[in-house]
């Protein structure tokens, strides 16, 4: 079977690593495409090194700007070139291209991941994925069973599948702290409350770093992870008189060092599916705190970390100094093995595919 994933862009996010983990491990790994809509080869490559792994799978598009029909046509044409039998989008712009090239080619399934459904708050979004879904017939996965609940919640569509995302635990496990924070270069004596996320709007950075200011002074904030929000960052750092207890590290290309170098995950989102950040830095044994939003309740247990309310930053506060203290290590990565395991993910995933109606 030739599956093709289909991205927006390259850009290092949890939904673009799932995809990626996803045509690693599956059964039809070798005969699958990864293509994004956005962006350049060399771009991808240089922003996401570890993508030279798929050589001559990985393919861009180089869309335009807003809705493009070139793009429809070299989509097209690589349905054709590869003899694709599957389709698989991943959100809502990979979707609406998914759907009109299935269009043309009936004998095409389509599959979609919903990774989360915030999206479809807005009107146009929900007007655009019900039309395309009377349209073209599409097989909707979610990746939490919040997920599915809010999809059909907002289109009154009910999922196939649920098929909670995994996390490849060959690459995610705990290394010597000291050492990773060496490499990193992060201070030594000092508790780290880490956060992996793209620095943009409701990820909660601001709030992370306004209840950083009444901590104690031995603890400190990470961030890994680049954004338009940076310069913001920074100057709210410096502003309420905590610039030198955050650190900024951009994009990291080894995650298992940045997971390994903190104490504590924190994810204060205001919105999430089933962020592969959660779950990659329990598989690395560490303590959690997050938001109670989208599927993150679904994996995560008072054994493992806090969740909190979103907007209570006082809430947030005593999680942080809770999950500080919290006991870590095999116990947390034993929980999320027993879930979260890409290999079982990519075997669900291969087991739908082959059971498609042909």
């Amino acid at each position: 079977m030739n599956v093709l994933h289909l991205v927006q862009h390259f850009k290092i996010g949890g939904l673009e690593k799932m995809a990626a983990t996803l045509m690693q491990k599956s059964q039809f790994s070798d005969t699958s495409v990864f293509v994004s809509l956005e962006g350049s080869f060399s771009e991808a490559v240089r922003d996401w090194p570890q993508l030279a792994a798929f050589e001559h799978r990985l393919i861009c598009l180089n869309k335009a700007e807003k809705f493009d029909l070139n793009t429809v046509r070299k989509l097209s044409a690589l349905l054709k070139k590869h003899n694709i039998d599957v389709i698989h989008s991943h959100h809502i712009g990979p979707m609406l291209y998914a759907s009109i090239v299935s269009l043309k080619n009936r004998q095409i399934k389509h599959v979609s991941t919903i990774h989360d459904a915030w999206y479809l708050k807005s009107f146009k979004q929900r007007l655009i994925t019900k039309l395309l879904n009377k349209l073209t017939k599409i097989y909707w996965v979610a990746d939490a069973q919040v997920v599915a609940k809010d999809f059909y919640t907002e289109t009154a569509i009910r999922t196939d599948r649920t098929i909670l995302n995994g996390v490849d635990f060959k690459q995610f496990f705990s290394t010597n702290e000291l050492d990773a924070r060496h490499e990193l270069n992060l201070p030594k004596k000092v508790s780290l409350i880490g956060c992996s996320a793209r620095l943009e709007l409701g990820k909660g950075h601001f709030p992370l770093i306004r209840v950083l200011s009444s901590l104690p002074a031995n603890i400190e904030l990470v961030f890994a992870g680049s954004g338009s929000l940076r310069r913001k960052l920074v100057d709210y750092a410096s502003s309420l008189g905590v610039s030198e207890r955050v650190h900024f590290l951009g994009n990291v290309q080894s995650m298992q060092l940045f997971y390994s170098a903190i104490n504590v995950m924190c994810l204060y989102s205001q919105r999430e599916g089933l962020p592969l950040s959660i779950l990659e830095s329990m598989a690395c044994g560490k303590a959690i705190v997050a938001t109670d939003v989208g599927g993150i309740s679904e994996v995560l247990t008072h054994k493992q970390g806090v969740l909190v309310k979103s907007g209570d930053e006082m809430g947030l506060k005593l999680a942080v100094i809770k999950a500080i203290n919290m006991k870590q290590g095999e116990c947390i990565r034993e929980h999320i093995f027993s879930i979260a395991d890409a290999n079982k993910m990519s075997e669900e995933y291969d087991h739908f595919y082959n059971g498609l109606p042909s």
